[in-house]
């Protein structure tokens, strides 16, 4: 009897494990909240219709030109900041997303709102998918002007709902000088 329990209880893990799909907020919140922060290696880390919400920390250098990127010291000339973003992705691959800087500068409170086409390559279900993307927007500070960026990172869904990433941007302003940003922090999957 004993036996028969414990194959029965194994059976229906074993059934939940390889059932296992992803699950949004707007779904179920609290079958959401109960699994988006448990580690399971057969869920899907990156989701069609996933919304996600980006906490990080910035550092943005002036630049001259594009080839000078590389001779870029953090220790100099920079000013470092955060921020927050939103990015909705209609497929697993396929989002797009903006977010707002705020640089210790002491000038302006917000320095740049950026809009982001997003193309992300999730690597099977390991968590790691590096992206691109690009886009406009408006850059506030020292003068309000609009730009164009692009950039590339990758991230690492640690969870089906939280994950860390580092991505580098290129931006274009039309009259000031070109900008490098570099951001890291913490993304949560709705």
């Amino acid at each position: 009897m004993k036996l028969l329990k414990i194959v029965s209880i194994g059976a229906v893990c074993t059934f939940t494990v390889t059932m296992a799909r992803a699950v949004h907020i707007w779904e179920d919140p609290g079958q959401w909240s109960s699994t988006a922060f448990c580690f399971n290696s057969t869920a899907p880390k990156y989701t069609a219709n996933e919304l996600n919400l980006e906490f990080f920390g910035s550092y943005t250098h002036p630049e001259n030109r594009i080839e000078d990127l590389f001779k870029t010291n953090i220790r100099h000339d920079g000013t470092w900041g955060g921020g927050v973003g939103l990015n909705y992705f209609f497929l697993s691959w396929l989002g797009i997303g903006g977010d707002v800087t705020m640089n210790d500068n002491g000038r302006e409170f917000v320095d740049q709102a950026l809009g982001n086409l997003i193309v992300r390559i999730p690597i099977l279900n390991s968590g790691v998918a590096p992206y691109v993307f690009g886009g406009g927007g408006r850059v506030f500070d020292p003068i309000g002007e609009w730009e164009g960026h692009v950039g590339t990172g990758i991230e690492f869904r640690v969870t089906p709902g939280c994950g860390l990433f580092v991505d580098g941007r290129y931006i274009w302003p039309r009259d000031i000088t070109d900008r490098l940003q570099l951001r890291a922090g913490i993304r949560i999957a709705f």
